[in-house]
């Protein structure tokens, strides 16, 4: 089929790539041209494993395009997928100022019956008030546009992965034909098991907030109760055992640490809370959801602050993992930059360290003098009094106890807990975890 993609943020990005590598003829358009000349270029604009693979491949042969041009994207296309950002706007509610633009646009350039897809996260009702925008405004034309919802659950750092094998593939339509093209355009990725599920276009829309605030509360949940567990000496990782055993709770995000950051969890959650209070609703678990995350970088920054007995002005500190999580350099909303904030101005220094984000953590952070980046681990541990570790890079699962030995309060603060306490405390390192 021919596709086309606007946007080329991530989840545009993996989207075309993807359907590219499935054997679908892909133009993406993006009003920015440096990005499309980078892309053009071969340049990928931010780190994904296994996408530059996929990029450059399906360019060689012809079935992925760039462009900037709206009347060259979109000639003779078929389906038409909507991926530009819907940031919060301030106030907990998705800015769709970029939606609006791109739907302006569609409308004078679709030539024929197609089928317009929202990939972005919007708000319930979104897509309904594209549908009457297209139908009031399109009443010249011959052409028939159907609006449908298919909401992506692409996780930073497997998002190739979740894409070609995904757990299910949303899509939210009354229209047989809006199915029969999307079933037509999922094919190879439906032939061992039915992954398609069709709903209603609220229920599309929802169920995107619902999972990922589903999961973002689940890991308030946890970090609330690591605070329990420190009070009574239990240690979080027996409970993760002792619950993610029952399989009506599962094994996974239930790992007690610094809390959720990224670019969706922050944001869906705090848009499905908005979603409540325009419904007229209460305010009721996904405020806590949200007050807890929020609490939880305070708890740490506590616990690092009585550990030097609220002192850090002769301190010099190392962290380990600025990204908001392995395998991606998204800074937004990472957790080592808000803890960085806290006290950076109680300390000496802050010695950097991520194995791919540094320059983009140091353009962030450009106005702080007394911080520095290393491009080796280990390095950024000289004169440093102890380790900080903010994000659960591989790399920093197994690590060297002789180099941590280096640390001149021989001190680590395991903001994930991914290091074990008992082996550390044989090597005379002191340890201190989150509800461990």
């Amino acid at each position: 089929m021919k596709i086309t993609i606007v946007g080329t943020g991530y989840v545009g990005l993996v989207t075309a790539a993807c359907f590219s590598d499935l054997g679908h003829k892909v133009t993406c358009v993006d009003v920015n041209n440096e990005k499309i000349d980078s892309l053009n270029n071969g340049d990928i604009p931010f780190y994904e494993p296994g996408l530059k693979e996929l990029v450059e491949r399906n360019s060689k042969n012809n079935s992925l395009k760039f462009t900037s041009s709206y009347s060259d994207g979109c000639k003779g296309s078929e389906v038409f997928f909507i991926c530009v950002d819907t940031p919060d706007d301030g106030t907990g509610k998705p800015n769709l100022t970029n939606l609006n633009k791109v739907i302006d646009t569609l409308l004078n350039h679709i030539e024929k019956d197609c089928v317009v897809v929202t990939k972005s996260t919007v708000p319930i009702g979104t897509n309904a008030l594209i549908q009457r925008e297209f139908e009031s405004r399109n009443k010249s034309s011959k052409c028939k546009i159907n609006v449908c919802s298919n909401p992506e659950f692409l996780k930073e750092g497997s998002a190739v992965q979740d894409f070609m094998r995904p757990d299910r593939i949303i899509v939210g339509t009354d229209s047989e034909y809006v199915m029969s093209v999307m079933t037509n355009l999922y094919e190879r990725l439906n032939r061992q098991s039915n992954k398609l599920i069709f709903m209603s276009i609220p229920s599309a829309e929802l169920t995107k907030y619902a999972a990922n605030s589903f999961l973002a509360t689940k890991i308030s949940f946890v970090n609330e109760l690591s605070h329990v567990a420190e009070k009574i000496g239990a240690n979080m990782h027996e409970i993760r055992l002792g619950i993610g055993t029952d399989p009506r709770i599962g094994n996974q995000f239930l790992y007690a640490g610094l809390g959720y950051g990224g670019s969706c969890f922050p944001k869906d959650v705090a848009a499905l809370l908005s979603a409540q209070e325009d419904l007229g609703l209460r305010k009721g678990i996904l405020q806590e959801t949200i007050n807890v995350n929020n609490h939880q970088v305070d708890f740490f920054v506590d616990k690092i602050l009585k550990e030097f007995e609220n002192d850090l002005s002769n301190k010099t500190l190392t962290i380990w993992g600025l990204s908001f999580k392995p395998d991606t350099d998204d800074l937004r909303e990472a957790v080592s930059l808000k803890i960085i904030r806290k006290i950076v101005s109680k300390v000496k220094k802050l010695n950097l360290y991520d194995p791919i984000c540094n320059k983009l953590a140091a353009a962030k952070l450009k106005n702080i003098k007394n911080i520095e980046f290393y491009d080796e681990k280990y390095e950024a541990l000289q004169s440093s009094n102890a380790l900080i570790i903010c994000t659960e890079w591989k790399e920093f699962w197994q690590i060297d106890y002789e180099q941590l030995k280096s640390l001149k309060d021989t001190i680590v603060f395991d903001g994930r807990n991914i290091l074990d306490k008992e082996s550390l405390f044989k090597e005379g390192i002191k340890y201190i975890g989150i509800g461990i």
